[in-house]
């Protein structure tokens, strides 16, 4: 996949931000292969290693336009590039504002235009196939081209900072931005000896005058302030959409919300669901309500979900491609216990389903206890993905015509379903027809024609089409 940043206004004016011939490059498992799915998914998918949960590529580069326009400090703009990242930090002070002067060389003013950016992220793309090569193969595969729109600010405001003597207390903020841009929140600097009359003033970016001005006066503690430009700081931000998948807990922080009380302190601010349906998809409106009084009504879009049926608790799952085992179930890098790297189907690691756990997205994880006897990972516990590309059951579900026996020590046939009672013993490479499947506990069993039994284990057996 191509990803651009490009001018609004000018479609010729772009940069490619992919690495090495252009390109964003990454592994899709198999769930997506050949399937439509949203952009911003695909992108995530190729970049999840770099990217925390539900954040992207655009985010990161609003981030450093955010700091170029003095909507947020450098430090600020570190904190949030180390939180959404998942490899490749810490990021340093100095790296934001390298990338900042990067950006600005080619988009001087401007601004990630976000509502237009995460419209074009939720777009429904499909992948297509490139013919692998002598060379290569494996299957190629490419996506439509993603753009990161930027657009030329067109607001300004200049906050002063002023003492009782009517100098200065600190240096001007000028904030820049766009006519519509989601309102910021701008602190007040500390003063020593003084505090000021609005500790947040917030940019509302609904004024297209270049002389926009807000001054904050800065007096003793315990003084009063008769200025008459004390305003009234109670806000409520947030993006006006995001998207979720099915199950999954929807909380303030899903659409980055943020509210502050007339004095510019932060306030919580609670989410009503009650119009959506989180248990089947679809779009929503949600309220957002802040303890402040004020209220927004922003979009939810629900999607399918796409693990498999849980596995129940005490049965065996393996690991299908490389995965890793985690201390807790919101995945981090820093808390990874075992990397489990792929492998062949009578190798793959096993283990036991001891519990369940969601992550703060309110992603499924398993509780599991690694049960591969002969590693030196066996009887470690804790917690891996429930997708199903990643995690299966271990057992077959469903009844097949015919088994190729893969063990290489064979498997034995039992005239029991606790597989007691030994009749036959079935070498590596034979096939045997299937009449029936029977649950037994929490495993399964095939039925041959006979009326009897074989393990449906898929490590020592499998089903032939």
């Amino acid at each position: 996949m191509k990803v651009f940043m490009e001018s609004e206004e000018d479609s010729l004016n772009k940069v490619n931000i992919g690495g090495g011939a252009g390109f964003i490059k990454g592994q899709l498992d198999g769930s997506y292969v050949n399937k439509s799915d949203t952009a911003n998914n695909f992108l995530h998918e190729m970049m999840k290693s770099q990217y925390q949960e539900h954040k992207n590529a655009y985010d990161e580069i609003n981030i450093i336009f955010d700091y170029s326009n003095n909507i947020i400090l450098a430090p600020e703009a570190t904190t949030r590039l180390n939180d959404i990242l998942a490899e490749g930090g810490p990021v340093s002070t100095s790296f934001v504002e390298d990338t900042a002067n990067n950006f600005l060389s080619t988009f001087p003013n401007s601004s990630v235009d976000m509502e237009k950016t995460r419209a074009e992220a939720q777009k429904i793309v499909t992948p297509w196939k490139v013919t692998a090569s002598a060379e290569n193969a494996n299957s190629d595969y490419l996506l439509p081209d993603f753009i990161v729109y930027i657009k030329k600010n067109n607001y300004k405001m200049t906050i002063k900072y002023v003492l009782p003597d009517g100098s200065k207390a600190a240096s001007d903020t000028v904030i820049t931005g766009y006519e519509g841009k989601a309102s910021a929140d701008i602190e007040s600097p500390a003063v020593e000896g003084y505090v000021p009359d609005k500790k947040i003033v917030t940019v509302g970016f609904d004024n297209q005058k270049e002389d926009n001005v807000t001054t904050v006066h800065y007096v003793k503690p315990g003084s009063q302030t008769t200025s008459p430009s004390s305003t009234d700081s109670a806000s409520l931000t947030a993006d006006k959409q995001a998207t979720i998948t099915v199950g999954q807990k929807v909380t303030a922080e899903t659409f980055n919300a943020h509210a502050t009380d007339s004095a510019g302190s932060t306030i919580p601010v609670s989410v009503d669901t009650s119009q959506a349906d989180l248990s089947k998809p679809g779009t929503y409106d949600v309220i957002l309500k802040a303890d402040n009084g004020k209220t927004m009504t922003v979009t939810l879009n629900v999607k399918a979900l796409e693990t498999a049926t849980i596995a129940p608790k005490r049965s065996a799952v393996f690991g299908l491609k490389t995965f890793y085992l985690y201390q807790n179930p919101t995945f981090k890098k820093s808390q990874r216990i075992v990397k489990y790297a792929k492998a062949k189907r009578t190798q793959r690691p096993m283990f036991v389903v001891t519990g369940y756990a969601h992550s703060k997205a309110g992603l499924l994880r398993y509780q599991v206890k690694d049960v591969n006897h002969n590693s030196k990972t066996a009887g470690k516990t804790g917690y891996v993905t429930a997708k199903k590309d990643f995690i299966a059951p271990v057992y077959y579900q469903k009844v097949a015509k015919q088994i190729k026996v893969l063990s290489k020590s064979g498997i034995n046939v039992y005239k029991n379903m606790d597989l007691t009672n030994q009749t036959k013993h079935v070498k590596q490479g034979k096939t045997l027809t299937i009449t029936g499947i029977k649950r037994h506990n929490l495993t399964t069993r095939f039925i041959l024609s006979n009326g009897q039994y074989v393990t449906a284990n898929k490590k020592l057996v499998m089903t032939v089409k």
